[in-house]
């Protein structure tokens, strides 16, 4: 078990369009994935960890500003740091999710409430 690297944050955004617009033309951020209307992955042109805009959890929308980032870690042995997180009585946002689509996924809330995404390759 251990944390590797920071590999994403994912912001839920509510006008999809309008967000993938301004990270690309006012960011200047290139697009490496995109699912119309629902995802996009986005990278710095200096490469490190990328920043995903979501539509597919419109309940984690916060009506605050600033409130609907999710950073999310790479691990080395997906099984043991889910185990690991259920012994010390972490508390998980959803059922793993992902494995239909070649990656594996939990979300844990950090002692405030603050989503925190584990992952690592589906194999």
């Amino acid at each position: 078990m251990g944390v590797q690297k920071v590999v994403m944050a994912t912001v839920q955004v509510r006008d999809f369009d309008a967000c993938v617009t301004w990270y690309t033309d006012v960011l200047g951020l290139r697009v490496l994935a995109l699912e119309p209307g629902e995802f996009c992955v986005l990278s710095a042109p200096g490469g490190g960890p990328v920043l995903a805009l979501a539509t597919d959890h419109p309940e984690r929308i916060s009506g605050q500003a600033g409130s609907g980032w999710t950073p999310t870690f790479a691990v080395d042995d997906f099984d043991a740091t889910v185990a690991a997180f259920r012994a010390a009585g972490a508390t998980f946002d959803a059922e793993e999710e992902g494995a239909d689509e070649g990656y594996r996924l939990v979300r844990v809330r950090d002692p405030e409430g603050n989503p925190i995404g584990v992952t690592a390759s589906a194999r």
